[in-house]
């Protein structure tokens, strides 16, 4: 038993001290008038950089400034640096600039920091590079740095990172090198850190050889290449499965005197199991004692879960039981990798001889522990066993989060325990775990199999109570159901109260409850609904205009259908197959064979080449119809154009 395995353990409570006592802040309409108070009768002495009484004046200033900024009062800012005069020092303008990118104002920063009566310096620019580079204009950014060192102040490396990052986001690697260089050109005292930026930016974007010439290049930006450069290229190899060329860049590391670190094999090792290149990672461990480094518990978790994604549970289990040796004692995290793999694989009896070792080795379960075992309960219809799971949770001091409750709901109602589902999900809330989008869901759509609607209706109120947002995917479930069940009108219904609660219904929502209406025979309202998704903006795919193309056809309203597919201004739809084939479908079911080949005429002329599926359906009318000849000829012709395999046809009688 699960019980046995689980004794309660030992948790030590520790008791708050008693000398703590919480702190009481002032508001915030009590500092900023504490602020005003402070400044009202200072007057010319009110300089940063004033002495005595003078410098406690100007830290007020720029004190008072940075909280009227912070509440949105800009203006207010303005008028109290402006009242000041020649008496605000550099910290109550750098505070104002600030303040102003903050807002969103950016060319009031801009011409402040260009008309600063007082020697500026570099922070006086930093917030308006800053926001420059926010909003992507790098340009500009650039532009402040030639203006600073005509007012006498230099840029700082920040600076140039934050020019970088921005760069790298905005324009991709092409563009961040470019400014890079511009930046050299410059005259910039770029450092290694910016260059390793421009060079992790490289190998994400995929263009490893990029990064390899320009880590080469390092040194003519004034930069030596460091660990944190050839790990991100080393990442880029790897990435591109490059590992001849993982090998000689690591042997030139240590002819450059950048020996590889403990981040480098992390990760070797992480690319090499995910894929599947174990002999490499011994070889991998072995180069890892050559220059003195120790594999830590994150590179160990790393191979075992490679291993174990690979089904090789007992040499996971050998790695394990070895780290002690290598120094390591193995964490909740090494278990939980291979008690998943074993889950996984459904080996229960060695999935209960891990947790009694967790228990011997004094490591304690986890949530995430718990989680595993409480899906591979559900995943097995066990969930007569999940309860008691979830009562040794608490027993171990571990709480039961939304993951854990929405897994077993999503059990119980696999099983058909729509009850226990919605008993379970009542309670959640009474453990101190909010139900989320999920656990709903989960629920509605159970409730749905056991057709209780209304039940599924007091659900759904339940939900807009209790605040949980409502998504496409909750009304899409009870839509789906409601329209298996020929019940449109109440799906409709549905439609219309997704707009009413803030859910823009998508594609699968309209299809869903179009292709409903053509089913019931209420084509026109489908047609209808189409139009209302167009005047949305909205974009139908092949799957409705199948669906109506279908539900017309079934009518006889052919002349409808071309008219529709004449309308249809996306090429892509226009030449799919798959639309003319539901047509074609339809009229050989209704026994119009004759009409299904001269609809296939049309296809044709509309620029659509018929495929298998075509021809095997028009084949299949044919004989259904008692023209086996007919179809046995139109068979033999298509098999010698090679249009279609005459394997295909064998299960239809006629060959």
């Amino acid at each position: 038993m699960l019980t046995s395995l689980l004794p309660p353990p030992t948790v030590p409570i520790s008791k708050p001290s008693a000398s703590a006592s919480p702190k009481t802040a002032k508001p915030r309409s009590a500092v900023l008038s504490a602020s005003a108070l402070a400044l009202a009768p200072a007057s010319t002495s009110d300089s940063d950089d004033a002495p005595g009484g003078g410098e406690g004046g100007g830290v007020r200033l720029s004190s008072l400034i940075r909280s009227l900024c912070a509440a949105g009062r800009t203006a207010e800012a303005a008028r109290a640096l402006s009242a000041a005069g020649g008496g605000a020092g550099v910290v109550a303008y750098n505070a104002m600039v600030a303040g102003y990118c903050r807002a969103g104002q950016l060319e009031s920063a801009r011409r402040l920091a260009a008309a600063v009566p007082v020697p500026p310096n570099a922070y006086t620019y930093f917030p308006v590079v800053r926001a420059l580079c926010a909003r992507g204009r790098i340009a500009d950014a650039l532009a402040v740095l030639d203006e600073m060192p005509r007012r006498g102040c230099a840029p700082i490396p920040p600076m140039y990172h934050v020019i970088l990052e921005a760069a790298c986001r905005g324009g991709g690697f092409r563009s961040a090198v470019r400014v890079l260089e511009d930046l050299h050109a410059r005259g910039c005292a770029l450092d290694v850190g910016n260059c390793n930026l421009v060079l992790n930016a490289i190998c994400d974007q995929g263009s490893v050889d990029k990064a390899l010439h320009l880590l080469r290049d390092l040194p003519s930006f004034g930069c030596e290449p460091d660990v944190v450069s050839y790990n991100a290229v080393l990442k880029g190899l790897c990435m591109a499965k490059r590992w001849g060329c993982v090998q000689e860049l690591m042997e030139e590391m240590v002819r450059m005197a950048c020996p590889p670190n403990i981040v480098t094999f992390n990760t070797l090792i992480s690319y090499l199991c995910r894929n599947g290149l174990f002999e490499r990672v011994h070889e991998v461990l072995a180069q890892m004692a050559e220059h003195g480094c120790t594999p830590d518990i994150r590179m160990y978790a790393t191979i075992i879960d490679g291993i174990c994604k690979e089904g090789h549970l007992k040499v996971a289990h050998e790695i394990l039981n070895r780290m002690p040796s290598y120094g390591l004692k193995p964490n909740v995290v090494c278990y939980n990798t291979l008690l998943k793999g074993l889950c996984s694989a459904e080996r229960w009896e060695e999935t209960e001889e891990l947790l009694a070792e967790m228990f011997d080795k004094d490591c304690p379960l986890d949530d995430v522990t718990f989680n595993i075992l409480v899906d591979f309960f559900c995943q097995n219809g066990l969930v007569d066993r999940v309860i008691e799971l979830l009562e040794q949770m608490l027993v171990h001091g571990c709480m039961p989060d939304v993951i854990t409750y929405t897994t077993v709901i999503n059990g119980f109602c696999k099983e058909g325990l729509i009850d226990e589902a919605v008993m379970l999900l009542k309670s959640m809330t009474a453990c101190g775990c909010k139900p989320n989008t999920i656990s709903y869901t989960i629920v509605l759509k159970g409730l749905c199999s056991a057709e209780r609607w209304v039940d599924a209706e007091d659900l759904m109120s339940q939900m807009i109570q209790q605040g949980c947002p409502l998504n496409p995917i909750t009304f899409n479930t009870l839509i789906n159901f409601l329209c298996k069940k020929g019940l449109v009108e109440q799906a409709i219904e549905l439609l219309k109260q997704m707009l009413v609660n803030g859910c823009s219904p998508d594609l699968i929502s309209y299809s869903t409850v179009i292709d409903g209406l053509g089913k019931a025979g209420k084509t026109d309202e489908a047609l209808e609904l189409l139009n209302v998704m167009v005047n949305k903006g909205m974009s139908p795919n092949t799957i409705i205009y199948s669906s109506i193309a279908s539900a017309l056809s079934r009518e006889g309203r052919i002349n409808k259908v071309i008219q529709m597919f004449d309308n249809i201004q996306d090429t892509t739809i226009r030449s799919d197959a798959v639309l003319y084939n539901a047509v074609i479908s339809s009229l050989c079911k209704r026994g119009e064979t004759e009409r299904a080949i001269e609809f296939l005429a049309y296809m044709v002329s509309s620029g659509c080449v018929p495929n298998e599926s075509t021809y095997t359906i028009l084949i299949r009318g044919l004989a259904s119809e008692g023209f086996v000849k007919e179809a046995q000829e139109m068979l033999t012709e298509l098999c010698s154009k090679g249009a279609l395999r005459k394997h295909l046809m064998k299960h239809f009688g006629i060959v």
